[in-house]
């Protein structure tokens, strides 16, 4: 995938000094290597990209990974199982609502990993292809 490259450096610099956020009452770190790694482990579809049924679990495990202190989500990956009971909990504990609150942030989150991972394409956002 190519990525228009002001964009690309636009993204990237978001991703640098966003640090972390509140939404709703809760403290967001962003994505790390880990984090991606964990929602990838419970088959969220925003990270694999495969089409999921259950969005509600989708958002609230992206969320969940990234409210909670790491050391509490380090001692849960052993059994993903627990890890996944622990996030119905979570789900349990906050309004519906929150599901669209947190939409934007993930949104935002999801690009600044692909314009960590994507190169921008040469010329890309130029109207001479040789530039």
């Amino acid at each position: 995938m190519d990525i228009d490259p002001e964009k690309r450096s636009g993204l990237l610099e978001q991703a640098a000094f966003s640090g972390n956020q509140e939404i709703h009452g809760l403290e967001l770190r962003p994505v790390t290597a880990a984090t991606w790694s964990l929602l990838s482990r419970l088959g969220n579809h925003f990270v694999t990209g495969v089409p999921s049924s259950d969005n509600a679990f989708a958002v609230y495990s992206f969320v969940y990974l990234h409210s909670k202190p790491l050391s509490e989500i380090r001692r849960r990956i052993a059994v993903i199982d627990d890890l996944r009971a622990d996030i119905y909990d979570f789900m349990d504990a906050r309004p519906v609502e929150d599901m669209f609150a947190f939409l934007p942030w993930i949104t935002a989150q999801m690009e600044h990993v692909a314009a960590t991972i994507t190169a921008s394409a040469p010329g890309a956002g130029t109207a001479d292809p040789k530039a």
